[in-house]
């Protein structure tokens, strides 16, 4: 890489602003630094098999109390490639010193001092924000709780824009069985219909996304076109989503034992089914499908990952310059 190239890349991290900042929530970047992080992982792409010696000695240290492959692959990658190096928990509530009840607290106070990034993924969103500051270095969220999960948003942002060229405009359907528990929706709502996208978020009405996610938007963003649906039928769901430029399915977690079953037939109206985007298709038009993964069958049609409707996994292709766009401006150059 030349000199030159390399003030570049330095100008674009430090513009964004947000070297030594926390990351709980999508809230906590500006519209701005979104596009920011957006133009800085363009530059990036190249890299995302490659190298780029932007923080050779840097540490990353990636704490999970939950499971997970994406996330934490692709942060860990990012830290590679963008030239430093990781530390990794990946089953911190059975190998860690929370097993001898430690307070996450005392963790991340200690691991920060070995640490100049932190990645945690934590069951307690009440218990991760309140730790989070004990921290001595920037601590990015890899998902809390139910409350927000902003890089998968970020990084579902990213796809969109990357497809359409834009985000303002472009019509997206949210939807899930359950939007209560759906971190990745919260995040995605409120991103999407700051960035002036119009959001429909389609769910049951027992299973609402929280009034606070709404309520923000409107609050902060009086412009900002969001609306909420409820209680389909498999057709009318996606004679909903036929209207639409793209799905976006959060994931469902369907419970076990005896409610499984009812949850499992609530999913079933939510499906996004292959021949209603076959039909949109045949009129010149694409319906983009993208879902968070993992992924249960009866949540979408898999045949439609051999359509061009697919944006699942071309989203999980941005996830790593995306991520190492996001860790460069926390670090900062």
């Amino acid at each position: 890489m030349t000199s030159s190239a390399i003030r570049t890349m330095k100008s674009m991290v430090n513009e964004i602003g947000f070297a030594g900042h926390s990351l709980a929530s999508i809230n906590d970047l500006s519209n701005e630094q979104i596009y920011q992080l957006f133009e800085l992982a363009k530059v990036l792409e190249p890299y995302n098999r490659s190298k780029i010696d932007l923080f050779p000695g840097s540490l990353m240290a990636t704490l999970f109390f939950q499971p997970s492959t994406r996330t934490r692959m692709s942060f860990e990658t990012a830290m590679n490639r963008l030239g430093g190096m990781v530390v990794s928990e990946a089953a911190a509530m059975i190998s860690s010193s929370a097993a001898k009840e430690e307070s996450l607290a005392d963790m991340l106070a200690c691991v920060s001092q070995y640490a100049n990034i932190i990645v945690l993924r934590h069951p307690n969103d009440v218990e991760a924000r309140e730790a989070a500051p004990k921290s001595t270095c920037p601590v990015i969220s890899g998902g809390w709780g139910h409350w927000e999960h902003p890089t998968q948003a970020l990084l579902d942002l990213y796809a969109l824009y990357r497809k359409f060229g834009k985000i303002e405009g472009v019509k997206v359907c949210v939807a899930a069985a359950d939007m209560i528990e759906a971190r990745t929706g919260h995040s995605m709502a409120q991103g999407l219909a700051r960035l002036g996208a119009e959001v429909t978020i389609a769910s049951p009405s027992d299973k609402k996304v929280p009034a606070h996610i709404i309520e923000n938007v409107r609050k902060n963003y009086p412009n900002a076109k969001i609306t909420e649906e409820t209680d389909f039928d498999q057709d009318g769901f996606n004679e909903l989503i036929s209207g639409m430029d793209e799905i976006y399915l959060p994931g469902c977690s369907a419970p076990k034992g005896e409610t499984a079953e009812a949850y499992k037939k609530v999913m079933d109206n939510y499906m996004v089914r292959g021949d209603t985007l076959a039909k949109v298709r045949a009129s010149g038009r694409d319906i983009y499908v993208t879902h968070t993964l993992p992924r249960r069958a009866g949540e979408m049609d898999l045949s439609i990952d051999d359509t061009p409707s697919q944006l699942a996994f071309e989203a999980i292709g941005h996830s790593v310059s995306i991520r190492m766009a996001l860790v460069a401006a926390m670090l900062g150059l």
